[in-house]
């Protein structure tokens, strides 16, 4: 179904052009990730100069989400009841694209409040796993997207819920810990931060993969979750 939406937008210049911009957006949430993820992992140094490289990347994800929503809905307007599943689909996938964003200012945030880069301990070493997991998942999400891939959709969400069920046990064993507190909380922040990155990630590949209304619900089997029906409701032949 994603698919032919695509087809079908690419005979509509204004919904075309759109396209383009989410490919725009979500390339520019990836940049926005691997400084921060490489400082993190300690290969790359903390400057002024990647704080300000990740804000303005921040704020330019920021424009164009706002350009497409004002498009969008300019679009329906002048068009009413066209192309209506896909402006949603698209809407709601810059939504995603936009908080991701958020989030990786987030991350960076919660890095220059740490002594030193994740470089030892246990702690360390997951979260370096995470980061680099977690950065690896944009891709296979960004190609399902532009390609509409269902296959590498379904995969990335499976990636996408696994990082997240890791972070919620971060999270959990960090409750149990007895370390300082002040980086128990930092870490639990960024715990935290790179779940939410991962599920927005994991909604974006659902779009190819789940019709409309199901976009963002996913079960742990990687199956639609069934709708509950009302008791009164007839059979169906």
């Amino acid at each position: 179904m994603f698919r032919e939406f695509i087809e079908a937008l690419r005979k509509r210049p204004l919904l075309d052009q759109m396209y383009a911009e989410m490919e725009q957006m979500l390339t520019q949430a990836v940049e926005m990730f691997r400084p921060v993820s490489e400082v993190l992992r300690g290969k790359r140094e903390l400057t002024k100069e990647t704080h300000d490289e990740v804000y303005a990347m921040d704020r330019k994800i920021n424009r164009i989400q706002r350009r497409i929503r004002k498009q969008l809905v300019e679009h329906l307007i002048v068009s009413p009841g066209t192309d209506v599943p896909i402006s949603l689909v698209l809407m709601s996938i810059a939504k995603d694209a936009e908080r991701v964003g958020d989030l990786c200012k987030n991350i960076l945030e919660v890095t220059e409040e740490l002594v030193h880069p994740l470089r030892h301990g246990p702690y360390g070493t997951r979260f370096r796993d995470l980061l680099k997991r977690t950065e690896d998942l944009f891709e296979p999400t960004v190609r399902a997207f532009l390609e509409s891939d269902c296959d590498v959709g379904q995969d990335a969400i499976v990636t996408g819920r696994a990082l997240a069920k890791e972070s919620d046990q971060i999270i959990m064993d960090l409750l149990e810990d007895d370390r300082p507190c002040r980086e128990a909380v930092l870490y639990a922040l960024l715990a935290r931060y790179l779940k939410r990155i991962a599920l927005h990630l994991t909604n974006v590949a659902s779009s190819v993969v789940m019709p409309l209304h199901m976009i963002d619900y996913y079960d742990d089997e990687g199956q639609a979750r069934e709708e509950q029906k009302p008791e009164s409701a007839e059979p169906t032949s």
